[in-house]
């Protein structure tokens, strides 16, 4: 099982860091790609992280689901990145997961992906989204091989929702007790 979480300059730090760190403490391999060619990334609130791998050596069939984070970088930088929509297009005709969080579902509700499905997305959002049902009052929405959630402070709520789709509701639930100190 192999993920993959895109960053680019402005992503929403919460979103993106403790999805890597729930997920990776669910044994989950997640790989962090940037199209920054020295790795290195500043989040929306100017924390620096580096990234694992540079966009261009990213194919879709190395992974099994993808993790779209949201904050400004959704609409500065991803929004007008063709080679991020041809990749968003392979995963949902290959049948793969795809989670966006917060302004994340926009990128994957403007290709129409959402049509026949319900999503969440942060409010504004929705906007740009062809298709689907908005359903502005959840926190996250699980739709066939869809994963959304509305916003920063469901993070963890979204993370367990990737677990319990790629291994199950019991792994799940001892994620979560771990991540709440329920040992």
């Amino acid at each position: 099982m192999k993920g993959l979480i895109i960053l680019a300059d402005g992503f929403e730090d919460v979103e993106a860091i403790a999805t890597i760190d729930v997920l990776r403490r669910s044994k989950i391999n997640v790989d962090v790609v940037t199209i920054n060619k020295n790795l290195f990334v500043e989040s929306a609130h100017n924390i620096v992280v580096k990234a694992e791998k540079e966009w261009k050596k990213v194919t879709e069939k190395d992974y099994d689901f993808l993790v779209i984070p949201g904050g400004r970088a959704v609409y500065s930088v991803w929004d007008q990145f063709a080679p991020l929509t041809n990749l968003i297009n392979q995963f949902v005709s290959s049948q793969k997961l795809v989670a966006a969080i917060c302004a994340g579902p926009a990128l994957v509700g403007k290709l129409g992906h959402y049509h026949n499905h319900s999503y969440t997305c942060f409010p504004g959002s929705e906007k740009t989204i062809v298709g689907g049902q908005y359903l502005p009052k959840e926190s996250v929405v699980r739709d066939g091989n869809f994963i959304t959630a509305k916003a920063m402070a469901f993070t963890f709520e979204f993370s367990l929702a990737i677990i319990e789709f790629l291994q199950g509701k019991e792994q799940k639930e001892q994620v979560r007790r771990n991540i709440r100190g329920e040992l």
